[in-house]
């Protein structure tokens, strides 16, 4: 799915996507509700779910022919999404993007009408997060291609709200580029897509939509998807200054707002760590910016609240400049994932690299290729990864094939199988500490954020302190890692 920090549209809320989408798009109707025909879809809507609950193939016939009846009725079509989530709940990948792509395909051939635009752009979020669990992204590779040349030609220009849905495709194939190794492409294509934003707002047209749209591309550009690895470092900045001077121009915009907050905190807690003292002057600065719009703003509070509890975490950390070049400290275990047991006195005389992490951390994710790559290259030259995390009442759901946060209490014993799931299912061989509660590990390695790495020589001292994601960390972490296993010396 597309992402700004959350995916929009998951498989356990599309049908409330089908009523917004009927509801609420461009040209339906702010009035929808009194509309005549708004009670035949509801009827539509309800006989086709009973029907799938009885014969799901049954139900896609039905649909079908509804739609033959009555071909230019988006009403009909959009509830193919009914029918997809269905097929996507059964594990049925195929059948489900097939459903989307017709969807996708009643709004390709009504291009010339710009508001189809964003039942594409939904449309494709849908087909991504299906892709994302089957692990084939071919459709919805082509899915992209056709959309972006379909309404390549909208009026953007005059019509702003059309270049969130245009960035958010463009940003999509870019990241897709990546992944098929035409990163040098794909860098130009985000780069000429973010002049074209830079441009328009810097004009005298520029708006509050035009300047939430390039905030939130950058947030995309700046998001944990490891088809952001060439460009992520260096929008970094760029987001930071266009989310401040986009809420100079529009203090009172809600969205802006959110968008600010969640920035903040990424450059609190992941994106900025090697300066802790510049790190407590941003929390500050931004706190009591925030504690303003938090008196009205309920997302601004919640991400208060955790800019706070990581300013409680900070000051009861070491500062990295007392860890590194010293013993590391001991280890706190309450128990070991991935491996029967390990004592860590095994681990003597080998480099070893402790990765603080959580399941519920994007950017942690986006650094397990990288985790996977180096235990390959340096296993067999005396080098050892070993995760670190804590409980957090997580739950893993066999049919999504995720990990989540329970409402009701989970035993460690269960906490420990979902992990076990969780670092199976992304292909994650090391072993893994869980640390007792209120360990003090994490203080005493200097975590202020995650994900956090600490890398410690053959003499168990600690020559490397990294906290964040990205290709440049990546980059210094393997460079240290092969100094310390000797290879400078060949």
């Amino acid at each position: 799915m597309l992402r700004f920090r959350n995916r929009f549209v998951l498989p356990a809320a599309l049908v409330g996507f089908v009523i917004y989408l009927c509801c609420t798009l461009p040209g339906i109707g702010l009035l929808r509700a009194q509309d005549p025909g708004l009670d035949a879809f509801r009827m539509l809507h309800a006989e086709l779910r009973e029907r799938m609950d009885d014969d799901l193939q049954g139900a896609v016939e039905f649909l079908d022919s509804k739609i033959a009846e009555n071909p230019d009725s988006e009403d009909h079509h959009v509830l193919r999404h009914s029918l997809a989530s269905r097929f996507s709940d059964q594990q049925d990948d195929q059948k489900a993007i097939a459903q989307f792509r017709k969807l996708l395909d009643f709004y390709l051939k009504r291009a010339d009408q710009s508001k189809n635009l964003f039942g594409a752009w939904m449309t494709i979020q849908s087909m991504r997060e299906v892709a994302d669990q089957s692990g084939n992204d071919e459709a919805l590779r082509s899915a992209v291609e056709d959309a972006l040349k379909a309404f390549g030609d909208a009026p953007a220009e005059s019509n702003f709200e059309l270049l969130l849905p245009l960035s958010q495709l463009t940003v999509l194939k870019a990241q897709m580029m990546v992944d098929a190794g035409e990163t040098e492409a794909a860098e130009e294509l985000v780069e000429m897509q973010i002049n074209r934003l830079r441009g328009i707002n810097e004009s005298a047209d520029a708006d509050e939509v035009s300047m939430t749209t390039y905030v939130r591309t950058l947030r995309e550009l700046t998001g944990d998807e490891r088809g952001n690895d060439p460009w992520r470092d260096g929008y970094i900045e760029k987001l930071d200054q266009a989310v401040e001077v986009a809420l100079e121009n529009y203090p009172q915009s809600t969205a802006l707002q959110n968008d600010f907050a969640e920035v903040q905190l990424m450059m609190i807690t992941t994106w900025k760590q090697e300066d802790p003292a510049a790190t407590q002057e941003r929390i500050e600065k931004v706190s009591k910016r925030l504690a303003r719009f938090a008196i009205k703003n309920r997302s601004v509070q919640a991400t208060l609240r955790r800019i706070e509890l990581h300013r409680e975490r900070m000051a009861a950390a070491k500062p990295v400049a007392s860890l590194v070049g010293k013993p590391a400290p001991d280890w706190e275990i309450d128990a070991w994932v991935n491996v029967i047991e390990l004592d860590p006195e095994t681990l003597k005389g080998k480099v070893v690299l402790l990765d603080f992490w959580a399941m519920w951390c994007g950017p942690c994710i986006a650094t397990f290729p990288h985790l996977r790559e180096w235990r390959e290259e340096f296993a067999d030259r005396g080098f050892e990864i070993v995760g670190v995390t804590q409980y957090y009442n997580f739950r893993w759901d066999e049919e999504t094939k995720r990990a989540s946060r329970a409402s009701e209490d989970v035993t460690p014993e269960e906490e420990r199988r979902t992990l076990a799931r969780f670092l199976e299912h992304h292909d994650l061989e090391h072993p893994v500490l869980v640390t007792p509660e209120g360990s003090k590990m994490p203080g005493e390695f200097a975590v202020r954020g995650i994900p956090h790495v600490v890398l410690i020589d053959r003499q168990g001292i600690v020559q490397l302190v990294k906290t964040g994601a990205g290709q440049a960390t990546a980059d210094a972490i393997h460079s240290k890692i092969s100094k310390l296993l000797g290879d400078d010396e060949k």
